[in-house]
């Protein structure tokens, strides 16, 4: 099995970006009662002036009763203040419930807490913001599809190893990658041990996913189980592990591409023991 820890050169992550929360704007409702309470004004006002003048004039008068006196003028005015107030009030109780209208049109428009990160990342967590950054420039990249295609690599890559035909993942791994797999392949070779692994039963996740200067990264939680051993390319003995106990499987591997439409390369296996 390849050993873990092969190219470790991974860029850290991005620290969590600052959240702007966008508050809706509710307009104030239009004050109509503006005209009314002017024209409430506008007669007080008349009245007030009328009552004087014919008050006045009717005191001249001597005896007549063809002028307004005071009590007249302040029951005038009371009644004036009286449907003032009632304007307001009436104008008040209209506009409460515009106001309600206003808090559960917020509500109803802010959007849901609840997503769903791996089709329809829209929360506000590393791996949401990440996956959205992927598709600025990938609009199709699918974190489900991407699992197979992880699971599939690390397939390749096991039977790649035991056959020492590190070539075939030449189109598959960074240049890094490959030289460090070449070499390994190289040492084994020189000490007469060929690796075999059998009976691989592993699952896949998404852990990670960032872009770095113009680069897309996601890792992938590799675990389950194997069996792998090593043994003399001569005489087939067994130099390390066992022919059929399986051991656990627990790595993390990173795959990196430029941003874009390109095809992801193998970067680095990390264990995770």
């Amino acid at each position: 099995m390849i050993p873990a820890g092969t190219v470790r050169r991974v860029p850290d992550r991005p620290g969590p970006s600052p959240v702007h929360v966008i508050v809706p704007r509710v307009s104030p409702p239009a004050r109509r009662s503006g005209a009314w309470m002017g024209m409430l004004a506008g007669f007080a006002a008349g009245g007030l002036i009328a009552g004087s003048l014919f008050g006045g004039f009717g005191h001249a008068l001597g005896d007549g009763d063809v002028g307004l006196g005071l009590l007249d003028l302040l029951i005038a005015g009371g009644g004036i203040v009286v449907l003032v107030m009632f304007v307001r009030r009436l104008h008040a109780a209209r506009a409460q419930p515009t106001r309600a209208a206003a808090r559960i049109s917020s509500r109803v428009d802010a959007p849901s807490d609840q997503t769903t990160p791996a089709d329809h990342p829209g929360g506000d967590s590393s791996f949401d913001r990440g996956v959205r950054d992927i598709r600025r420039t990938d609009p199709g990249f699918d974190p489900a599809r991407f699992v197979g295609y992880a699971a599939m690599m690390f397939r390749d890559a096991q039977g790649a190893w035991m056959t020492r035909d590190i070539v075939s993942l030449r189109a598959r791994v960074t240049p890094e990658m490959y030289g460090e797999l070449q070499a390994q392949c190289d040492r084994l070779r020189a000490t007469g041990h060929t690796n075999r692994v059998e009976r691989i039963e592993i699952t896949a996740e998404i852990t990670e996913a960032w872009q770095d200067s113009d680069r897309d990264y996601v890792t992938a939680s590799i675990g389950g189980s194997i069996i792998d051993y090593t043994v003399d390319q001569v005489n087939d003995s067994l130099v390390h592990g066992s022919r059929t106990i399986a051991r656990n499987v627990e790595e993390f591997w990173t795959f990196t591409r430029p941003a874009g439409l390109n095809f992801w390369m193998l970067s680095a296996i990390q264990s995770g023991r």
